[in-house]
């Protein structure tokens, strides 16, 4: 890792939060706290680095997250069988932190290069423990785009959410609508990353920890303008890195931030154009399971069952209604809103049960 050009403390934190440096660290964790569920991690480690004496609480964060990137650690490895599989965001960002800082440790993000090899790690996060939790499908160039969530208990479920790797066949997914699926990372790990990032844009407000894996990218040296910029062109992305820049020149006027800046802005705006010029619909019916995979929307499956089923892909049952996915880790009822009619859900359960009976 290269010297930091600019310091990774709690200054910048305190920046980044809007929190003034005179309210102290209390007030910091505070504020990290209320904007993610483990930002609080980066701020205590900082305030440690920088010599602030932690407490038993203090300790006792760190200690559960140095316990959950080991067991992340313990999942890569497990996965380490499959070909292809990529891991990004976390580990490779957090090697660009300097010593004794600790990224925020939240979930594993795998991409796997087709459904083949995603049923293959699931099954092996299956043997780990691993519950199949979460279901969605959509389609995009030409096949069948699967995303699997698979769970593990919170070690502490009062304190932290629960151990979560999420699996999927295509690396970016957008918007569905003005900003397309895409199927295929970069082949650079660095870019792979900071796409990654600023994807995130798509599901939720950028806040401080996107800005400071920017900033440790930034510092790293890695991030060449002229490539981030055609990369941003490819993957539809030069917007969400413009304003991830903005975020971050908040905070901090970082060197090699306005050269990045200069590179993206003309494709930054010609993607904001072309986006507005596509028409979503006003009042999206939800329609059923096959319209709208037939239309490239996603829908969503509940799991039933975890009966392990011969074969790679995942089967969609439409003979009757409610659809079902049969897949090589259970059986899902699938929906085409987020909201499931609880008679509808045990309507699937029953009938899954019946064929089991009758096996």
């Amino acid at each position: 890792m290269n010297a930091t050009l600019t310091p990774l403390d709690l200054g910048l934190l305190h920046r980044l939060l809007d929190v003034p440096e005179h309210e102290g660290p209390y007030r910091l964790v505070r504020s990290a706290q209320q904007t993610s569920g483990t930002l609080a991690q980066l701020v205590v480690s900082l305030a440690v680095r920088e010599g602030v004496e932690p407490g038993s609480g203090s300790r006792d964060l760190l200690t559960r997250a140095r316990s959950r990137a080991a067991r992340y650690a313990e999942l890569r490895a497990a996965l380490a069988d499959v070909p292809g599989l990529r891991v990004v965001k976390g580990p490779s960002l957090a090697g660009h932190y300097p010593p004794g800082t600790r990224r925020p440790v939240g979930d594993l993000d795998v991409v796997a290069p087709d459904e083949e090899r995603l049923w293959r790690a699931a099954a092996v996060l299956c043997a780990e423990g691993g519950e199949p939790a979460e279901l969605s499908l959509f389609t995009a160039a030409g096949r069948l785009q699967v995303m699997l969530a698979v769970l593990w208990p919170s070690p502490d479920p009062l304190m932290e959410e629960e151990i979560r790797v999420e699996l999927c066949t295509a690396a970016f997914s957008g918007d569905f609508t003005a900003v397309p699926v895409r199927p295929e990372l970069p082949a650079d790990q660095v870019l792979a990353d900071l796409l990654s990032v600023a994807e995130e844009r798509f599901q939720r407000a950028f806040h401080a920890k996107d800005a400071v894996d920017l900033l440790m990218l930034l510092d790293s040296g890695a991030l060449e303008p002229a490539a981030v910029a055609a990369a941003a062109v490819i993957w539809r992305l030069a917007p969400e890195l413009v304003e991830l820049l903005d975020l971050l020149s908040t905070a901090v006027d970082h060197p090699a931030a306005e050269p990045l800046r200069q590179a993206l802005a003309a494709s930054a705006a010609a993607e904001t154009t072309r986006r507005a010029a596509v028409s979503p619909p006003e009042h999206e019916p939800a329609g059923s399971v096959a319209a709208r995979l037939e239309t490239g929307r996603p829908v969503w499956g509940m799991p039933l069952t975890r009966t392990a089923r011969p074969g790679d892909r995942c089967v969609l049952d439409h003979r009757s209604c409610p659809t079902l996915a049969r897949t090589p880790v259970g059986d899902f009822l699938l929906v085409a809103d987020e909201l499931v009619d609880p008679e509808l859900h045990a309507a699937a359960l029953a009938a899954v049960a019946d064929e089991e009976a009758a096996v």
